[in-house]
């Protein structure tokens, strides 16, 4: 486990900005890693090996490999991006408020997709949220499908109505007013994967100054994208069993 531990610390140094820009020589990545040169030389041959790690012959310095990124590709992560994109633009273009593709990371909230509602195309993004799960709309559609009696005791413990979580279960969105930050509103839904499970949820958010009055319309919309995504990603079969009508 601590071999792997270390293999994961070279392969998070190698997808930091500098090693991007051109790749990184074994000294710099011994002393990204506390690692001694000899040890990052033979763990580096080994990934290689595997793919999982390129070496360029002339700079001899390293970067991700093909295979690290065919993994990526197959990721749930990656195939919601893909069946996202398009449907986010458009919901944000037209509410004229950003619009984010949420994950669970751990205990936090991780927007990997945003679109700023500007006509601009979406961005890819990895941001891990500080603000607990609880108090963002995202996080308690997020939790509450996969813990609600969890997500009920985070609410208690901050002196929140626990009947939340069964609400967001109940109407299948969250809808925040000021919570998170006084300045701002928003709201978020679920997407389910082909086992009901859910892997996301789209979120809205803008001044709640501007969006307060429509936010029962910004909620319904979010829901209708979020349904969108899902019929994209996991369509459900009409003919479930082969050979009949």
């Amino acid at each position: 486990m601590e071999g792997l531990r270390r293999d994961v610390d070279l392969l998070d140094a190698l997808a930091t900005a500098e090693a991007q820009a051109a790749g990184l020589g074994v000294a710099r990545l011994a002393a990204m890693t506390g690692r001694t040169e000899s040890q990052v030389s033979r763990a580096l041959a080994a990934l290689a090996a595997e793919g999982l790690v390129e070496r360029d012959p002339t700079s001899r310095r390293y970067a991700l490999g093909w295979r690290l990124y065919a993994f990526a590709a197959r990721t749930t992560e990656a195939r919601l991006v893909r069946t996202a994109g398009r449907v986010l633009a458009t919901l944000a273009d037209r509410l004229r408020v950003g619009a984010h593709l949420c994950r669970l990371h751990g205990d936090a909230v991780a927007t990997v997709l945003t679109a700023a509602g500007d006509g601009t195309p979406p961005r890819l993004a990895f941001d891990v949220s500080e603000v607990p799960v609880e108090i963002s709309s995202a996080g308690r559609v997020l939790l509450a499908f996969r813990d609600e009696a969890g997500l009920g005791r985070r609410l208690a413990a901050r002196g929140l109505d626990r009947a939340i979580a069964a609400r967001v279960v109940a109407d299948g969105l969250a809808v925040v007013d000021g919570e998170l930050d006084p300045r701002l509103a928003g709201a978020s839904a679920p997407v389910r994967d082909l086992h009901g499970g859910v892997v996301a949820a789209v979120n809205v958010s803008g001044p709640a100054a501007r969006v307060r009055r429509s936010l029962p319309a910004l909620a319904a919309a979010t829901v209708e994208a979020a349904a969108e995504i899902q019929g994209r990603f996991a369509p459900v079969s009409t003919n479930p069993c082969p050979g009949t009508d």
